[in-house]
């Protein structure tokens, strides 16, 4: 992926890890044939042992059997947990590398300045689906063909009468996860549609729990979640018994198979095969169904890969421009204007009313109000959320859709996101060709410089910023919205968990920066800046 395009291939997800997903590969397969193996071995023992004790001067080494067994059940145990710390390990950096990525590409697209809620929580939901064609998907095909080789090479070695009469059964088990392919894909992708959809009302319900229950809407909306969860549980439910019909299609094939080999090896007792190796045969093929059993849901994990896929990449498409629709760039000096605007998001009661102001290049916009009053709701419709709007709004004498906002706006969200990423690298997410002077300048501006001096510029945030504390990963997000160098500036609550000195101290490095451009804060803490305007939302 690079910073031009938004490409994913599914096939070549694993190059980022790929010593880690090998190792996954190498003891997922060891496991298995452990256990298989194990169950082999275990049923030969118990009967050469049992017959060898009902046979007179017929001598059995129990010894060397027995280490075997012990081995193999020592190697099954280490190999399982060994295989899930290796493919976890390799998933969780696989996310990690995606997100990354995936930020650094949308932070500087022209449709994405914003930063949407919804856009956010969906990009985030689709970057972990996309583990799913590793996990559940190529790994498990790899074993369970590995599994059905070994198997049939094993009955050939025996006798290749045994072969024939297993192999239909145990091809036929591989096989029919295929007819999953196409009715698996569609169900998967109403899957991530549904579960988006769940999602989003959720969330818009939650960010309109205060005016719902004032206005005693809140019972009505939470039974319309209710149906949505439903039909989403529904949907889930498709899924699962198409999956269990497909395992139960398998196992009828490896019952027949195994039919067979018992009815084939019967006949080959007489020709010199023994019960124990007979029963042997048998109970691998037994063991082949933990091999072939994860791949009958194969197919809906692809179908969400697929559907993650593609949306991440319609992400990418989103942002380049056609000329047709082409549209100027504003310039400094900036104006906003305006006159009775109210908002609402859609099936709110309530949001930011008559709002009238000018504001002129150079100024600062304090936008205060109680929690749930409107003060994001404001800012959100700035950064270009699709919110209902009356009144009039000009920035520059037009409309704000007349212009391409994307390199003008940058949006600091109450959540950010602090990546598990060097200090230097989460800040260059920003500005990738931001130099080590600009970095010390702008870490100066946001009061982390003395911070970061101590620990350096290689020093690890954490997921989510687990490293430092909620102040400093907020900051450490100015920081890195401050490198992108946009000339409006649109910030909810930059300043929580900060000291009056510190919020002193990164209010006047906003000024600096922004002093021929437009500076809008949304804050419960008190700011002082020179010709300040204030604007009071939700009463």
């Amino acid at each position: 992926m690079t910073e031009g395009q938004l490409r994913l291939r599914l096939s070549r997800l694993l190059h980022s890890r790929a010593a880690g997903w090998l190792l996954a590969l190498l003891l997922g397969g060891l496991a298995l044939f452990s256990a298989i193996a194990l169950l082999a071995l275990s049923g030969w023992f118990i009967t050469a042992a049992a017959l060898a004790g009902m046979a007179t001067g017929y001598m059995l080494d129990v010894f060397r059997p027995a280490a075997i067994i012990r081995l193999l059940a020592l190697t099954r145990t280490l190999g399982r947990y060994g295989e899930r710390l290796a493919s976890h390990q390799a998933a969780l950096g696989l996310l990690r590398d995606l997100r990354s990525a995936v930020f650094r590409r949308i932070s500087h697209a022209r449709q994405l300045p914003r930063r949407s809620n919804e856009a956010m929580h969906r990009l985030v939901a689709d970057i972990d689906l996309l583990d799913q064609f590793p996990l559940r998907v190529l790994l498990p095909w790899i074993w369970a063909s590995l599994m059905a080789l070994l198997l049939l090479g094993f009955l050939a070695l025996l006798d290749s009468r045994l072969l024939l009469a297993a192999a239909p059964g145990v091809c036929l088990a591989w096989v029919l996860p295929w007819l999953g392919y196409w009715r698996g894909g569609r169900l998967a992708r109403a899957d991530v549609e549904w579960a988006e959809a769940r999602r989003s009302f959720l969330l818009d319900s939650l960010h309109l729990l205060t005016p719902l229950l004032i206005w005693q809407r809140w019972p009505g909306r939470a039974a319309a979640f209710t149906a949505q969860d439903q039909q989403y549980l529904a949907q889930q439910d498709r899924q699962q018994r198409l999956i269990s019909r497909l395992t139960l299609l398998q196992q009828w094939a490896l019952a027949a198979s195994l039919l067979m080999v018992l009815w084939q090896g019967s006949l080959l007792i007489e020709d010199g095969l023994t019960v124990p190796l007979l029963l042997a045969a048998a109970l691998a093929l037994l063991g082949l169904n933990e091999a072939l059993l994860p791949v009958a849901g194969s197919f809906v994990a692809l179908g969400l890969s697929q559907a993650a896929r593609d949306r991440l990449q319609a992400l990418g498409r989103a942002d380049q421009p056609t000329p047709e629709h082409d549209r100027p760039v504003p310039q400094a000096p900036f104006t906003l204007h305006l006159q009775q605007l109210s908002l609402r998001w859609p099936g709110a009661l309530s949001g930011p009313s008559d709002l009238d102001l000018q504001l002129y290049s150079g100024q600062t916009l304090l936008v205060i109000g109680p929690s749930g009053g409107g003060k994001s709701t404001l800012l959100h419709w700035l950064a270009g959320e699709p919110i209902q709007r009356q009144g009039r709004a000009l920035l520059n004498g037009h409309p704000p859709d007349h212009w391409d906002l994307a390199g003008v706006i940058g949006w600091l969200p109450q959540d950010v996101d602090i990546f598990d990423m060097p200090l230097a690298d989460n800040l260059r997410l920003g500005n990738p060709a931001a130099s080590d002077a600009q970095l010390w300048r702008v870490l100066e501006d946001v009061a982390l410089a003395a911070w970061a001096r101590e620990r350096g510029l290689d020093t690890p945030l954490g997921e989510q910023g687990s490293a430092v504390s909620g102040g400093q990963a907020r900051r450490i997000a100015l920081a890195r919205l401050l490198l992108a160098e946009r000339p409006i500036l649109l910030l909810d609550e930059p300043f929580a968990g900060l000291d009056a000195t510190t919020r002193e101290q990164v209010m006047q490095g906003l000024l600096r920066r922004q002093r021929d451009g437009l500076l809008i804060i949304a804050s419960h803490q008190p700011v002082s800046a020179p010709d300040l305007q204030v604007v009071r939302v939700g009463g």
